[in-house]
Order: structure tokens, then sequence, then C-alpha cells
């Protein structure tokens, strides 16, 4: 599976890009990559995580919740997922939620509703 990242907006949006199959080597570089950009920001970073392309399951979504999850980031914003099945959406949710710390988590059927969204909250 690859994972990248991209910021847009100006920094203001991570752009996590998850392509393929989940496996467990991909998450450490994600997770630290991922950290360096959160903590070197200078404003909050909206993370907008896009599935589309990957085989969407439990173990990736819980993968997933490693890398935006876990010990919290600093700068830390609105976390935007698209791409999930509405029947997996409804088993991932409350997971997701759970390992956010509390940061808001939206699900969006398309990646222009997700960056659309998150551009709301960018000052």
């Amino acid at each position: 599976m690859a994972i990248s990242l991209e910021q847009i907006e100006n920094g203001h949006i991570l752009w996590f890009r998850i392509e393929g199959a989940w496996k467990a080597d991909d998450i450490a570089t994600a997770k630290e990559q991922t950290r360096r950009i959160f903590t070197e920001a200078k404003h909050p970073v909206h993370a907008l995580v896009d599935l589309r392309r990957a085989s969407v399951n439990l173990p990736l979504l819980t993968a997933t919740q490693q890398v935006i999850g876990g010990e919290p980031l600093p700068n830390t914003g609105q976390i935007a997922i698209v791409g999930v099945p509405r029947l997996i959406r409804m088993l991932a949710e409350p997971i997701l939620r759970a390992a956010s710390s509390g940061e808001p988590i939206s699900f969006f059927n398309t990646f222009e509703e997700a960056q659309k969204y998150l551009g709301r909250f960018i000052k």
C-alpha cells in the first residue's frame, strides 16, 4: 500500500492518500512524517484522509487511526475522511472517534466535499 502525504491549501490541510491494501510496515514512515508536519506548523493543520483508492476494511481504518490518533499531535484541526463505504463507516466511526483524542471526524462521499468542508476552518 502506498501512503503519500501532501500539504495543500498553503499547509493548512495534510492530504493522506492511501492506495491498495494495508500492510503494517507502511505505518511507521507516515506516522513520523505526520508528527513532524504537525509539530512544525504555525497554525492548525486539518487532516484529509483519502481512502478512495484503498481496499477499505477495518484493519486499514485501524492503521489510519494509528497515524492520526495515538499520542495527541500539536496544531491538530478537523479530520475529514473520504472513500469509506457506508457499512464500514458505521463500524469504523466509533473506533476512529475514540482514537482521535476528541478532534472532530467527518465522513464525506467525495474529495471535493471534504476539501470544501475543511476550507471553512482555514483562517
